[in-house]
C-alpha cells in the first residue's frame, strides 16, 4: 500500500470525485482513475460505486478512509517534525486576502526578527475554505473569522474587529448590499445585519475583492458591512463614510486555528504571540 494511493483515494473522497481530485493533486483525471483502479485491484475490493452520476464510497471505502486519514496525518507529522528539527522550516499560513493586506505585514516582519528559523508561506482563501485546509494539512495554521468548531482544531483568539456600515460619503446610493464570496466571515456578518434590520428584500451583489467592493460603494452603487480596519487607509477612505452598528453582532472575532496534533505548534504560537504584540 503506497502513500500516493492513499492520497489519491482520500482526495477523491474529500473533493467529491475524480475531477476535484485531479485539480487538488495537479494531475489529469485519467491518472486518478488509473490509480484508484490499481488500488482496488491491490486491495481486492471496490472502494467506490456509482449512484446515478454520483461517485460514492462502498462500505470498504468508508472503512479505509478512516485509516487513510490517520496514516496520512502521521506522514505529515513525521515530515513536519523532521523539517523542524533541521533548525529551519516553512510555516504554511492560511489567511483571507483582506486580513493579509491589513493585519499581517507588521506581524510577519516581527516574526522574521524573533523567529528567524521560520519561513512563512501564505495561502489565501475564505475562512470556510481555510478551516478545511487546516483539517486536511494543506496549511499548518490559518487566520479565520467567526467561530470554528472541530474535534481536531484548536483556536487562539487574535483580535476582535469592529464591524461598521460603509456608505458613500454623500450618503446617496442604491439599496444594494455588497458582500464577499461564499465562505467569507464578513459576508455572513453583512447578511445577518441586513436580516436584523428587516432589509432582506434588498438586492445583494457578490464580489471577490475588497477593493472592488469599496470602489463600487464610493461610486454610489450600494453599501456594505465590513471590518472598520478594512476601510482605514484604503485608497477609497476619503470617499466613504462609516457608521457604527447598533443592532446585532458588532465585532468579528479573528482567531488563529491549527490542528491539535500539529508538530509545529511552537512556531504557530510564536506567530500568535508576535501578532498579539503588534496589535497591542
Amino acid at each position: 500500500m503506497e502513500i500516493l494511493s492513499l492520497k489519491t483515494f482520500k482526495a477523491v473522497v474529500d473533493e467529491g470525485g475524480i475531477k476535484g481530485a485531479s485539480l487538488a493533486l495537479h494531475t489529469v483525471q485519467s491518472n486518478i482513475s488509473i490509480r484508484i483502479q490499481k488500488f482496488e485491484s491491490e486491495l481486492g475490493v471496490k472502494l467506490f460505486q456509482l449512484n446515478g452520476r454520483k461517485l460514492e464510497q462502498t462500505p470498504a471505502g468508508r472503512l479505509l478512509y478512516e485509516y487513510a486519514c490517520k496514516i496520512l496525518q502521521l506522514e505529515y507529522q513525521a515530515i513536519a517534525a523532521i523539517n523542524q528539527n533541521k533548525g529551519a522550516y516553512e510555516l504554511r499560513i492560511g489567511t483571507p486576502e483582506t486580513f493579509a493586506a491589513v493585519h499581517l505585514p507588521q506581524a510577519l516582519k516581527k516574526l522574521r526578527k524573533t523567529s528567524d528559523e521560520i519561513s512563512p508561506k501564505l495561502h489565501t482563501a475564505t475562512s470556510a475554505e481555510l478551516a478545511t485546509a487546516v483539517v486536511n494539512n494543506k496549511v499548518d495554521c490559518a487566520f479565520v473569522g467567526g467561530n470554528v468548531t472541530h474535534q481536531h482544531l484548536h483556536s487562539i483568539p487574535i483580535i476582535d474587529e469592529e464591524l461598521v456600515i460603509v456608505e458613500p460619503i454623500d450618503k446617496q446610493y442604491a439599496p444594494v448590499l455588497f458582500i464577499r464570496e461564499d465562505g467569507c466571515a464578513y459576508r455572513k456578518c453583512a447578511l445577518a445585519w441586513q436580516q436584523n434590520m428587516g432589509r432582506s428584500h434588498e438586492e445583494t451583489m457578490s464580489m471577490s475583492s475588497l477593493d472592488g467592493v469599496l470602489g463600487c460603494i464610493a461610486a454610489g452603487l450600494g453599501y456594505t458591512v465590513i471590518g472598520k480596519n478594512m476601510v482605514e487607509n484604503s485608497r477609497y477612505e476619503n470617499s466613504l463614510a462609516v457608521q457604527n452598528i447598533s443592532v446585532g453582532q458588532t465585532v468579528l472575532n479573528i482567531s488563529l486555528i491549527h490542528r491539535t496534533d500539529n508538530p509545529l505548534i511552537k512556531g504557530i504560537h510564536s506567530l500568535a504571540e508576535v501578532f498579539s504584540a503588534v496589535e497591542t
